[in-house]
């Protein structure tokens, strides 16, 4: 199956540096052309109806999250290629999109590749951007995308209540007793959510500061959750989820 593709990066460079990486090592990806902005990209996808976008963010006059605004349902994937681990990173993640960053690392654009042949085979329309326009107009109350074993859920940050983490996976558990099993760690968790009154209270444990009524100072300590479940405090983070309480809002 060969994958129509284009590639969109205002710097010469680093289109011609993709394009002689994909041709080399990717041979399924078929380069129908390229563009030095979001103007151009546009007319490129109405033109070739791309499987696939190779996306350079940082671009002048206009950025590529702004391209994506020129769409309302989106047939193609979308590989971010970008040399900033900032800010858009962690919007690409919060809805689960694909990305690498430069220089460009082989294997991992393989991989990226591979990971979107996919879903291109699968011919759905594809949520994670629509997510993520979503995410980047509404940026204090984004939804997150859940990759669990045969789907992305996609739930909105404020109504999960707590993770907890084993191993390489993180249970993320909601009101009324719902829960999805996550194959992510809970490090990558309190990365992403940190900024939204969530705290780590324990090694296997990040908490929704929200949702908590009471804290019992016993040990470490015990949050009570308004789901009814207790979540023990480690003595060496106490100190940290006190402080962190008396800022909660009323």
């Amino acid at each position: 199956m060969k994958i129509k593709s284009i590639i969109v990066d205002d710097e010469k460079h680093g289109r011609e540096n993709l394009s002689g990486i994909l041709r080399q090592y990717c041979p399924d990806v078929d380069l129908l052309g390229d563009a030095d902005s979001v103007d151009t990209a546009v007319l490129l996808i109405q033109k070739y109806n791309p499987d696939l976008v190779f996306l350079d963010i940082e671009m002048p006059k206009a950025n590529g999250f702004q391209l994506l605004e020129h769409f309302k349902d989106f047939r193609f994937e979308v590989i971010f290629v970008t040399a900033y681990d900032n800010f858009a990173i962690k919007a690409i993640r919060f809805s689960a999109a694909d990305y690498i960053l430069k220089p460009i690392n082989i294997n991992i654009l393989q991989v990226a590749v591979d990971k979107v042949t996919i879903r291109i085979q699968q011919k759905q329309e594809n949520l994670r951007l629509k997510q993520l326009v979503y995410n980047i107009s509404q940026p204090g109350n984004p939804r997150i995308g859940l990759p669990t074993a045969d789907r992305i859920e996609f739930v909105e940050v404020h109504k999960i209540i707590r993770c907890q983490g084993e191993g390489n996976y993180t249970h993320i558990y909601f009101e009324g007793n719902r829960h999805l099993l996550v194959a992510k760690t809970l490090v990558e968790f309190e990365d992403l959510l940190h900024e939204f009154s969530f705290i780590r209270v324990h090694k296997t444990h990040l908490v929704n500061l929200k949702y908590v009524v009471t804290y019992l100072k016993t040990g470490g300590g015990i949050l009570q959750l308004s789901s009814g479940e207790t979540v023990a405090v480690s003595r060496r983070r106490k100190e940290e989820v006190q402080r962190m309480l008396k800022m909660k809002p009323e």
